[in-house]
């Protein structure tokens, strides 16, 4: 099943937003399973990123130009070789969603409890909205 997802680029300046093709093993029939599924395909593009690993690191003109446009140009390296754990991400993630860290869109409409029913179709759009708390103090 193909979905698209929206994401913001981590550490842009500027309304940076690109829709990310995931396609999903089968169809999830609770949000706990999307989440599941999303984070596990996350997992895995993380850890086939470490196993990459190349010797000599070049970046096209394309790419400068792409990440000169996102405010930062590096080479992407990952200085951490640990592999994530599938399952532990999966907990984590659920961990999160439950404590209100963040919150999933599933086309125009807001998914609810993790094991209640979700529709989602074909070419769906999912967003994920990561919550920032606010703090001050009253004295």
């Amino acid at each position: 099943m193909k979905v698209y997802v929206n994401v913001k680029q981590a550490g842009v300046r500027k309304n940076y937003i690109t829709k990310q093709e995931l396609i999903l093993n089968s169809k999830p029939e609770t949000l706990r399973e999307l989440i599941a599924a999303v984070v596990s395909d996350n997992v895995k593009s993380f850890n086939n990123k470490i196993e990459g690993y190349r010797i000599i690191e070049y970046l096209t003109d394309e790419q400068i130009k792409d990440k000169l446009v996102r405010g930062r140009v590096s080479f992407g390296e990952v200085y951490n070789e640990t592999m994530a754990d599938v399952d532990m991400a999966i907990e984590a993630a659920i961990l999160a969603y439950e404590d209100g860290i963040f919150r999933v869109f599933i086309g125009e409409s807001e998914g609810a409890g993790l094991d209640e029913k979700i529709s989602i179709n074909e070419e769906e759009t999912l967003i994920f909205v990561r919550l920032t708390m606010l703090t001050g103090r009253l004295w």
